[in-house]
């Protein structure tokens, strides 16, 4: 079991490469579990004192306006992690709830743990700062562009970011293994169902995307 944890810790990239000793207590405080599709591993509001790492699988994190709108922040998937921010924030209650797109599994570890390492180990805390910077960098970039773009660029947009994430090769094109509701899409891109839904229309007419089962395929002419 100590064995197993140590493994699901240092698979997270912050941790990567760091001495076996220097874990051997916090890997006591591991935890793996499965989150089957459809389920939360956390709600807004629940205190954020956890950081998750993706093993298997992938997540929307969802944040509910007043208006009880809700709208997908993003798409995350194996190798990422979730709630980094807990540790450099006053406010410890999640903005956002994440839930499982598909059968997950996930390695956690609290902020309490994280914070004793933080002290010992100070190149962990610059990865961390790091990391977070590239994700808030990649945050502007996504939103200067979808400011500028119509709603079919920014369906296409989506489905290229995601065949090169979640994507897997096949004869004519790569299919995305992500199960996407137009309303879902609709969240993301920040559009209608009914726009996105005419988007994709013309998309799948224009020969860019069609639907393989229930997966999307993008063309292979449309990736690079």
């Amino acid at each position: 079991m100590e064995k197993r944890r140590y493994l699901c810790l240092m698979d997270i990239p912050i941790f990567s490469g760091m001495d076996k000793m220097a874990f051997s207590d916090i890997c006591r405080n591991t935890k793996k579990q499965q989150v089957k599709k459809g389920e939360f591993l956390f709600r807004q509001g629940d205190p954020e004192d956890v950081i998750y790492y993706i093993k298997m699988g992938s997540f929307k994190l969802v944040r509910i306006t007043e208006e009880g709108e809700e709208v997908i922040i993003q798409i995350v998937g194996a190798g990422e992690t979730i709630g980094e921010t807990a540790l450099f924030r006053e406010d410890t209650f999640s903005p956002i709830s994440a839930t499982a797109i598909e059968d997950a599994i996930v390695c956690s570890i609290t902020r309490k743990s994280i914070e004793m390492l933080i002290t010992d180990k100070h190149e962990i805390a610059l990865q961390i700062i790091r990391n977070l910077s590239n994700r808030l960098y990649d945050t502007w970039e996504r939103i200067t562009v979808l400011n500028t773009q119509t709603i079919q660029e920014k369906v296409t947009g989506l489905f290229i970011e995601l065949a090169q994430e979640y994507g897997e090769p096949c004869p004519d094109g790569t299919i995305i293994k992500l199960r996407l509701t137009q309303q879902e899409i609709a969240s993301i891109v920040g559009a209608s169902r009914v726009m996105v839904s005419h988007a994709l229309q013309k998309l799948i007419k224009n020969d860019t995307i069609y639907r393989k089962q229930k997966y999307y395929v993008l063309r292979s002419k449309c990736i690079y």
